[in-house]
């Protein structure tokens, strides 16, 4: 059966996008596997819709403009709260403790929405409690996926506020902390904004693989300690990834992060 004109389009689209550097059309008829006058057909459709565009002087080809408004139309459409009520309500039914999801706002990570734990946990929160980064789960799960100089620039003047004795007081702690949530792929919180709460969180990616929200489960100490609530760290995961992939995301490469 000869495949359909759509996928030997989205082939060609996928071959130029993928690309490193611009192509010419024998460079796309070589990868592309397919005859010419198919290319020049496919090419000729591309460009009127302006999913392709043509360099006349290079004589190549690159992304067209409709390309990047659709993804930008995309990403400006979505409510983040609203995909991941899904695998929210999905992991607040596997845990013990409240699930919420947040986005970074400044040096502060604001929660959005809130799924309160089954359980008496004898402290309430609501939707637009915020949190420093360097106190809070979320807040490392948020800083520890950009790249290394950019958390340098963003911690530049930065007051660690210390609000236990367990809270992170300074820059070279923190980046400590990093690499720890890199290695693992989520960020924990052992008491180190209050007393008595514990808490886990994973970041959600975008296709620029920057993270733009952070699922995160937490709890009383009292009911659960830190070894407690890191057996829901793959649920945790599981979930944050789910999001990820539904609005076409993707985790950056570790080492793409690091400064030198």
């Amino acid at each position: 059966m000869q495949s359909s004109i759509v996928a030997k389009l989205l082939k060609v689209l996928t071959i130029i996008s993928e690309t490193r550097k611009p192509l010419t059309f024998s460079e796309i008829v070589a990868q592309s596997g397919m005859n010419k006058s198919t290319i020049h057909r496919i090419l000729a459709i591309c460009t009127q819709e302006k999913l392709v565009q043509f360099d006349k002087q290079r004589k190549v080809y690159l992304v067209g403009s409709k390309v990047f408004d659709l993804v930008r139309n995309a990403y400006s459409g979505y409510d983040i709260q609203a995909i991941a009520l899904d695998d929210m309500l999905r992991l607040h039914a596997q845990v013990e403790g409240s699930v919420t999801i947040g986005i970074l706002s400044g040096m502060e990570v604001v929660y959005l929405r809130i799924l309160e734990s089954d359980y008496a946990l004898g402290t309430i929160q609501r939707p637009g409690m915020r949190e420093q980064v360097h106190c809070s789960a979320s807040g490392k799960a948020l800083m520890a996926f950009l790249p290394d100089n950019m958390i340098d620039a963003k911690f530049k003047d930065y007051n660690f506020k210390p609000y236990t004795d367990r809270t992170i007081t300074d820059l070279p702690a923190f980046k400590t902390a990093v690499d720890e949530v890199r290695r693992a792929g989520f960020a924990w919180n052992d008491r180190e904004e209050y007393d008595h709460l514990v808490g886990i969180s994973a970041p959600v990616f975008n296709y620029l693989n920057e993270p733009i929200a952070v699922l995160n489960v937490w709890t009383v100490h009292a009911r659960h300690s830190l070894p407690d609530i890191l057996n829901w760290s793959a649920m945790l995961k599981e979930a944050a990834d789910n999001v990820t992939g539904l609005i076409g995301g993707a985790p950056p490469e570790i080492d793409a992060l690091k400064a030198g």
